[in-house]
């Protein structure tokens, strides 16, 4: 984990999704891993006191440079969004933890809704060239999607819309089953409701038959959860969620946890983390 002042190289308005910002910082971009985020300050000044947690999109190594989606939420979240080439940007990171690709998998599902694409595109972009990678990505509306130009060639690109405008009309859930019988390892990323759909899909094929072809892959998929933050050190404790080992910080022991260990049941993060 470094402290840096990066520099913002490239702004794009990315639909719904928000402000893609491409941002030089080599020392942060030399350490990062998928699933990891950064920690931005939302200002020069003291008000807002909180800086604001954003997965790592994309990371370039050679180029030194990271790429955040960054929506104009509150008036830290604008702020960071409308920074444009030049403007510099106080960043914590990389923290958390990260996503493990098993050597053995040959065919690698993500699975993204809304700014959880972030994480699964630098999936898609460091494992293109190495295994059978397809991404499926729900959104409200197409403005809600990634856009498939920015995707590797090599990358099957699956999506659903709840309106119908692209893709197949619908949610995640509705096409997972399609293509488990082909995946060997499953990933995912995006908001708590698409997350505990799966988790319920993982709950329904464990008591189901064992010799279910793509059981094993939901069984051991690997998730990356979205939450509120403060500190994003471990201290404040404010990104507690309920897990089968008790009460974790997304921030320190995830945001990558295994999807059987998140205990959805418990309620959504706002609620979580308390003794019931």
């Amino acid at each position: 984990m470094v402290l840096e002042t990066g520099r913002v190289v490239q702004a794009s308005d990315i639909g719904e999704l928000g402000t893609l910002l491409a941002i030089r910082a080599p020392d942060i971009a030399s350490r990062a891993r998928p699933g990891q985020f950064a920690h931005v300050r939302p200002g020069t000044g003291w008000d807002p006191l909180l800086r604001r947690p954003y997965s790592f999109c994309r990371i370039d190594r050679d180029g030194g440079e990271i790429e955040l989606i960054v929506k104009a939420l509150g008036s830290g979240g604008e702020w960071i969004a409308t920074r444009r080439p030049g403007d510099a940007l106080d960043l914590l990171g990389p923290l958390g933890t990260s996503f493990v690709v098993q050597r053995d998998t040959r065919n690698l599902l993500l699975v993204a809704g809304g700014t959880g694409i972030a994480p699964m595109r630098v999936l898609a972009e460091q494992e293109g060239d190495r295994r059978s990678v397809t991404l499926l990505m729900g959104g409200r509306t197409i403005r809600h999607l990634w856009p498939s130009d920015r995707l590797p060639a090599a990358v099957e690109y699956v999506t659903t819309t709840e309106d119908g405008s692209f893709g197949t009309r619908g949610r995640v859930t509705d096409v997972l089953a399609e293509l488990m019988p082909w995946a060997d390892q499953i990933i995912a990323c995006g908001p708590w409701p698409m997350l505990a759909a799966l988790s319920r899909l993982r709950e329904d094929l464990r008591r189901g038959p064992a010799t279910r072809v793509g059981r094993n892959a939901l069984l051991d998929a690997q998730i990356a959860v979205e939450q509120h933050m403060g500190c994003a050190m471990g201290v404040c404790r404010a990104c507690v969620i309920v897990t089968e080992r008790g009460n974790e910080r997304v921030c320190r022991e995830g945001p990558v946890f295994g999807l059987g260990d998140v205990r959805f049941e418990r309620g959504e993060p706002a609620t979580v983390g308390l003794d019931r």
